[in-house]
């Protein structure tokens, strides 16, 4: 039993005073006023008098297949309040044995969905097809797959399914066609359709008619008012990204606000990911050395990087995460963490900066990312018979959110981790 707390509850935006949450095994078995709670059956007490809980931390967008010390990112990411991600892109087999790890209770950190990726023949020179396919030809692993025209979509979407995938995420090179073709075998057969914003050379509305469950970074929705589309991720980051009027453009343009009234009648999430690029995050010098393209597979991401004019990117994502909130559009908390950790803590106190009340980012950061990983039946919110993923805090987040730091102890599927 926890006792005298505060919930936050993000299902009804609301704060609950002087709660009981009694837990079995690692359930959520009730939920009452701590003045008259039945506590008859009770084990062990937990007082947390003047504390606050929050559902356990979900980061919706993380890569783990590339940071060398992930076991230590993984603890750090538990014992920081995050009991849950979704991998958007790498090796199956690595997240297949992270997941055994942490089930076993060798590793601990949170449990991990992921996703395959999915993309047409000219993102067959991009070198990440083949770092994550160790012992398969490029485009051929059933977690990062070649898809064209005449591909056999039934058993592509079959073989990433038995990898244990969760959804496909579509990368680049496919057009809106195929996007579809693709988007209704997936759902078919139960699996989530996650994408980029924009896909080259299919833009967001292209994606929102595929009936793709989650459209991942804010910069790329720009792409919308885009004429001549490029053909693919890599032409697009060398040459197109480059040249967008991030400065200039309006958020609330038509084409715009179309695509978010879209979005938002067919229920589909918006990931910004503006720790990506948000200028406080940000180290101040990048990294130059050993960027070959050998060992380096995000080399054209560093020399397109010095073309932007990262200030007004960083200002964009803001303004159309904005417009987006604004028009009704579910949104999602993920960082994109990549070679060195994040934390989708930053992300939430980003949100309130595009005009988030404080528990609506907290719920971008719990229910809303459950929504996207498709378990919000059993996590994402503190809710009787929900898995018991608690964050436990000595100060309120709905006072100030940087609060959302001040980490007293983590439950994760009933157990208590605190340091």
């Amino acid at each position: 039993m926890i006792t005298n707390v505060t919930i936050v509850d993000v299902e009804n935006l609301s704060q609950l005073d002087d709660m009981t949450i009694i837990i079995e095994n690692d359930k959520i078995k009730s939920i009452q006023q701590s003045d008259i709670a039945n506590v008859s059956s009770v084990g062990q007490t937990i007082n947390l008098k003047r504390h606050y809980v929050v559902p356990g931390l979900i980061d919706s967008h993380v890569h783990l297949f590339r940071p060398k010390n992930r076991n230590k990112i993984l603890n750090q990411l538990l014992y920081s309040g995050i009991t849950t991600v979704r991998d958007m892109g790498g090796d199956a087999r690595i997240y297949q044995s992270l997941n055994k790890e942490i089930k076993q209770g060798t590793l601990l950190g949170p449990d991990i969905y992921y996703s395959a990726n999915v993309f047409g023949p000219k993102f067959l020179k991009d070198p990440r097809t083949k770092f994550a396919n160790m012992g398969y030809e490029p485009g051929t692993a059933p977690w990062m797959r070649l898809i064209e025209n005449t591909s056999d979509i039934e058993k592509i979407v079959s073989e990433a399914k038995e990898a244990g995938v969760t959804g496909l995420k579509v990368y680049s090179n496919i057009s809106p066609e195929l996007l579809s073709k693709i988007s209704s075998v997936a759902h078919k057969n139960a699996l989530k359709m996650w994408s980029h914003s924009s896909i080259f050379p299919s833009k967001p509305s292209d994606a929102v008619n595929a009936q793709i469950d989650v459209l991942s970074h804010s910069v790329g929705m720009i792409f919308e008012k885009e004429s001549n589309m490029p053909d693919s991720f890599n032409e697009a980051i060398r040459n197109s990204l480059p040249s967008q009027d991030f400065k200039n453009t309006t958020a609330n343009d038509s084409e715009f606000i179309e695509l978010f009234h879209k979005m938002k009648s067919k229920d589909i999430i918006f990931e910004p990911t503006l720790s990506a690029w948000s200028l406080k995050l940000r180290p101040r010098k990048a990294k130059t050395e050993n960027n070959s393209e050998s060992d380096n597979p995000t080399k054209h991401l560093s020399i397109a990087g010095s073309k932007m004019d990262v200030a007004s990117m960083d200002n964009w994502a803001q303004r159309i995460t904005t417009e987006a909130y604004k028009n009704g559009v579910t949104i999602a908390a993920g960082t994109d963490l990549n070679q060195n950790i994040k934390w989708v803590q930053d992300e939430v106190k980003l949100l309130t900066e595009c005009g988030f009340s404080n528990i609506e980012a907290i719920k971008a950061a719990t229910l809303n990312n459950a929504k996207v990983i498709g378990i919000d039946n059993m996590y994402g919110s503190i809710s009787e018979g929900k898995v018991a993923n608690l964050l436990v805090l000595s100060e309120n987040p709905l006072d100030e959110i940087e609060n959302i730091r001040t980490v007293v102890s983590v439950f994760k599927n009933g157990i208590e981790y605190k340091k």
